[in-house]
C-alpha cells in the first residue's frame, strides 16, 4: 500500500503549477516546443471505464455530483511528444482516503510518436484513492483522416492495462474504439462556437475488469460537447476557452454490477487555460 497524504497532493500541485509557469516563457521562444494548460470542471457523475463511481445514476446534478482539476505539460519534441500532468476528484460525497475533499490524485507521464497519419502513444499513470493506489499503462494509436474523409472522425483505439489493482479493482485491462468528429457552429472571431461529437464502444478483455462476470462489450457511450474559445482575453494571459459536454452511456449490467443504472445522462461545464 502506498502512503499519499494531503501534503503529498499539495506538493504535486505546486510543481505541476510551477513547471507550467516556467515554461509558460520559454515555449514562446522555442516555437512553441513547450505548452501546458490548467482546467476546472463541475460534473454531474464520475465515469470511470463505464463505473458510475459515485452512483450517480439518474440523479443529474444532485448529491454525487463532483469537480475535476487538471493540469499538463507537453514537449514536442517532433516526431516524438512528452506528456505529464496531475488530476483530481474533488467532492465531500465521502470521507476522503487523500485529504481534506480531494478523493483521488491521478499523476501521469507518456510520450507519442508521430509515424505518418498515425500517432502512436503509451503512458504511465497511478491513480491515488480509497488510501491505495492503482497502476494503469495506456498504450493507443490514433489516425489522422482528416484528408480521407469530408467529415473527419479522428479514430483512435486504446488499450487500457490495469497492472496495479486497488481493491476490488483487479489487474485486467480493456480496449476503447472512439472517434471525435468536430464541426464549426459559428465562424466568429470574437466568440466561434463549435461542436464535438464525442462516441466510442469499450471491450472488456477480462470477466472482472469492473468487478463483473462478462467479458467483451461493456460499455458504449455518444456525446456532445459544446467548446466556446475566449478569444476576447488577450493571448498574453493565455487562451481560454469553455466547455458544455452532455454524454450517454449505456452499461452491461453483467460486466459492470455495481452501477446503479444501466443507462444513464451525464454532463460537464468546463473552463480551460492553455500556455
Amino acid at each position: 500500500m502506498t502512503n499519499f497524504s494531503f501534503a503529498n497532493v499539495k506538493a504535486l500541485g505546486c510543481a505541476a503549477a510551477l513547471a507550467l509557469v516556467a515554461f509558460a516563457q520559454p515555449a514562446a521562444a522555442e516555437a512553441d516546443k513547450i505548452s501546458g494548460s490548467a482546467s476546472y470542471s463541475y460534473n454531474s457523475h464520475f465515469v470511470s471505464y463505464g463505473l458510475d463511481v459515485w452512483g450517480g445514476g439518474d440523479d443529474f446534478y444532485g448529491s454525487q455530483s463532483t469537480s475535476f482539476l487538471s493540469t499538463d505539460m507537453t514537449i514536442d519534441l517532433s516526431p516524438v511528444s512528452f506528456n505529464m500532468g496531475v488530476w483530481a476528484d474533488v467532492n465531500n460525497n465521502l470521507p476522503s482516503g487523500v485529504g481534506g475533499k480531494i478523493q483521488e490524485v491521478d499523476v501521469w507521464a507518456g510520450l507519442s510518436v508521430e509515424a505518418g497519419k498515425f500517432t502512436i502513444g503509451a503512458t504511465y499513470q497511478q491513480w491515488y484513492y480509497a488510501g491505495d493506489n492503482e497502476g494503469i499503462l495506456d498504450l493507443s494509436v490514433s489516425f489522422d483522416d482528416s484528408e480521407v474523409l469530408p467529415i473527419a472522425l479522428n479514430p483512435s483505439l486504446t488499450w487500457h492495462i490495469r497492472v496495479d489493482g486497488n481493491g476490488a479493482q483487479t489487474k485486467s485491462s480493456a480496449m476503447v474504439l472512439a472517434v471525435s468528429p468536430s464541426f464549426t457552429l459559428i465562424n466568429d472571431d470574437t466568440y466561434p462556437l463549435s461542436l464535438t461529437v464525442p462516441a466510442g464502444i469499450a471491450f472488456f478483455l477480462d470477466d472482472d475488469f469492473q468487478g463483473g462476470n462478462k467479458s467483451g462489450v461493456g460499455y458504449w457511450y455518444l456525446g456532445a460537447s459544446l467548446g466556446l474559445p475566449l478569444a476576447f482575453i488577450d493571448s498574453s494571459y493565455g487562451d481560454w476557452s469553455v466547455n458544455f459536454d452532455v454524454t450517454y452511456y449505456n452499461t452491461s449490467p453483467r460486466a459492470i454490477p455495481g452501477n446503479v443504472e444501466d443507462d444513464f445522462f451525464t454532463a460537464s461545464l468546463g473552463l480551460a487555460v492553455g500556455f
